[in-house]
């Protein structure tokens, strides 16, 4: 077995991370209109020709028009078909076709499609649609004709329909990171408070203080995109503040203190700190300070922690910048 080889510098492998296909089928009708050398507005030119019988390899490019109604001279030509046909036979007249449909109108310029196969003189017929750029990137499909005047040495007409399958990949967004749990910091009454959908950024914070904080709630916007509120957890006393957050303001910052207040530790204070202002404190008790996260290049974006008849302890949710 060959050693695997080291990929270069001009070469990446593509498809990391998540992706959408979106696929549309594209159905037209089409005239298409092939005018001989020679003639007035003549569209091809024999550029090898070897004369041999039923014109076997002689070579000719090819810039025919589409056009969206079977008038070439007063309907719309919406694209050409460039490129070059084959005489493939010794038996009759018959040729391999390898050309690109470049559209030319509005609704699909810049988009083309590549298209191959044989066809013969006064006779029906599908060729290949293998791919295509812009709109029509990776195309499939078919083109179908039919034969609605052909005047020899002069000039062919056909019906077209195209039928095609076309693929673009759209690069989904990265999968958020799950924010990181920190605490809860403060005293072990009450009953545990959470919220089961993981947040990604917080919204607004209400506070309920007097002494203490009497209690917490907020509304965060949750991992897929869907707006989520939690509390009030904790009692009714104190007064409320709430405390919107601007749609480029991030929390960086919980800070506080906890200590006794009747008998059991509680949240006694709280001020939040974010990238555009700080905001308290809220609640008048002293205590042992805390900061969190300690990470400067975090962000708070939900809570957790303990409750009862006051705010018993708090943690936070927080996540990376």
């Amino acid at each position: 077995m060959a050693a695997q080889q080291e990929n270069p510098s001009y070469y990446q492998l593509v498809g990391a991370g998540p992706k959408e296909i979106h696929e549309k089928e594209h159905a037209f009708e089409l005239y298409m209109f092939q005018i001989l050398e020679g003639q007035p507005g003549g569209n091809q030119k024999i550029v090898v020709n070897p004369n041999q019988a039923w014109s076997f390899g002689c070579i000719t490019t090819v810039d025919w028009i589409l056009c969206d109604g079977p008038d070439r001279n007063r309907d719309k030509i919406v694209a050409r078909v460039q490129g070059m046909k084959v005489a493939s036979s010794t038996s009759r007249y018959s040729y391999f076709l390898t050309a690109d449909i470049l559209f030319t109108d509005e609704r699909f310029k810049e988009s083309s499609l590549k298209m191959v196969g044989s066809f013969r003189n006064q006779e029906d017929g599908e060729l290949a649609i293998v791919g295509g750029s812009g709109e029509f990137s990776y195309a499939q499909g078919a083109f179908n004709y039919k034969e609605t005047e052909f005047v020899p040495a002069q000039r062919i007409a056909r019906k077209v329909d195209i039928r095609i399958f076309s693929r673009n990949t759209v690069k989904l967004p990265p999968v958020p990171t799950p924010p990181t749990k920190v605490g809860p910091l403060g005293g072990n009454g009450g009953d545990v408070v959470d919220i089961p959908p993981a947040p990604q950024r917080l919204e607004s914070v209400t506070i309920g203080s007097g002494d203490v904080i009497d209690s917490l709630a907020f509304s965060y916007i949750d991992q897929v995109g869907e707006k989520q509120t939690a509390g009030p957890w904790g009692g009714d006393g104190g007064l409320s503040k709430t405390i919107n957050f601007e749609p480029t303001e991030t929390v960086k910052k919980i800070m506080g203190t906890t200590g006794n207040f009747g008998g059991k530790v509680v949240v006694n204070s709280l001020k939040i700190v974010t990238n555009l202002d700080t905001y308290g404190p809220y609640g008048k008790g002293n205590g042992i300070q805390f900061v969190i996260p300690e990470n400067d290049n975090s962000s708070v974006v939900g809570f957790h922690g303990r409750a009862g008849l006051f705010l018993d302890a708090i943690g936070i949710y927080a996540t990376e910048n």
